[in-house]
C-alpha cells in the first residue's frame, strides 16, 4: 500500500530542506545554540537535518515516528557511540528506554503541531526532563497563515506567542523567551500556500532564500513582530511535578 500523501508531501518538504537550506540550517541552529546543554533529546529528528548540529554534545538521543526516517538516522548516526536512535510516537507515553528526568534539554522543532493534544505532550515531555530543564520548541507561527501547506503537512494548528506562553505555563513550565523566527519565510509561506494555493514550496525558491539567509539576520537586533516560526525556550521548576 503506498504511504499516504502527507506522509510523500512530508519527506519530499524535508529533501527539500536538506537539499536547499544549508544557510537556514546554520541559521536555524545558531537560534537554538545557546540554551543547549549536554544530554539531549531530539523528538521527530525526521531525515536529521538538525541532528548533525547536535552531535557535538555529550549524549544525543534522536527519536521519531516513522520506521522510513529511522532507518535513514541509523545509516546517518548509527556509528555514533554518543547517539542513541529510538522510536517515539508524542501521541503516547515514552518508551522504557526513555527515563524520566534523563535529559537536561529536549529539542522539538516542527513537530507539536502535528499532535492534535498538544497539552499532553508537553506533559510527556517535562517528564523526560532533569528539574531546572530546557524545552526548546519551534512551531509555526500566526493562526491566519494557516493554509495549504499546513494542511498538506498534517498540521492541526499554528501559534502566536501570547498562546504558546499561556500554553507552556499550563502545564508547568516557566517560559524564559519566546520570539517570532524567519519573517521572509512567513511572506513566502502566505503567497505560495495561501494565495497560489501550491502543495510544495519551490525548490528554486528555497535555494533562493538560502543565499539571502546571510543579510536576514537583522532579525537579531530588531526583533521582527511576525514570523513563519516562533521558538520558545522554557524551563523546568528545580523540583520534579508531582
Amino acid at each position: 500500500m503506498a504511504e499516504p500523501l502527507s506522509r510523500d508531501i512530508g519527506h519530499e518538504t524535508l529533501s527539500r530542506i536538506a537539499d536547499a537550506l544549508n544557510r537556514y540550517n546554520d541559521w536555524m541552529y545558531e537560534q537554538i545554540a545557546p540554551h543547549l546543554g549536554e544530554r539531549v533529546l531530539e523528538i521527530g529528528s525526521g531525515i536529521g537535518n538538525l541532528s548533525t548540529y547536535l552531535q557535538e554534545r555529550e549524549h544525543l538521543t534522536l527519536s521519531d515516528i516513522s520506521p522510513a526516517y529511522l532507518e535513514i538516522l541509523r545509516e546517518r548516526f548509527g556509528s555514533d557511540p554518543a547517539v542513541e536512535i529510538r522510536h517515539w510516537d508524542l501521541t503516547e507515553e515514552p518508551p522504557p528506554e526513555l527515563a524520566p528526568a534523563t535529559f537536561d534539554t529536549v529539542v522539538c522543532l516542527n513537530v507539536l503541531e502535528h499532535v492534535a493534544e498538544d497539552h499532553a505532550a508537553l506533559r510527556r515531555i517535562h517528564r523526560l526532563l532533569r528539574p531546572g530543564g530546557k524545552l526548546i520548541l519551534l512551531v509555526p507561527a500566526h493562526p491566519f497563515l494557516y493554509n495549504q501547506f499546513d494542511r498538506g503537512l498534517e498540521h492541526y494548528r499554528r501559534y502566536d506567542r501570547k498562546g504558546l506562553r499561556a500554553c507552556l505555563i499550563r502545564n508547568g513550565y516557566h517560559p524564559e523567551r519566546l520570539w517570532y523566527f524567519n519573517a521572509l519565510g512567513a511572506l513566502g509561506w502566505f503567497f505560495n500556500g495561501s494565495l497560489l494555493r501550491r502543495k510544495l514550496l519551490p525548490s528554486g525558491q528555497m535555494r533562493l532564500f538560502d543565499r539571502l539567509v546571510p543579510f536576514l539576520k537583522w532579525e537579531r537586533l530588531l526583533g521582527p513582530p511576525f514570523g513563519i516560526s516562533v521558538i520558545a525556550v522554557a524551563r523546568t521548576p528545580d523540583d520534579l511535578l508531582t
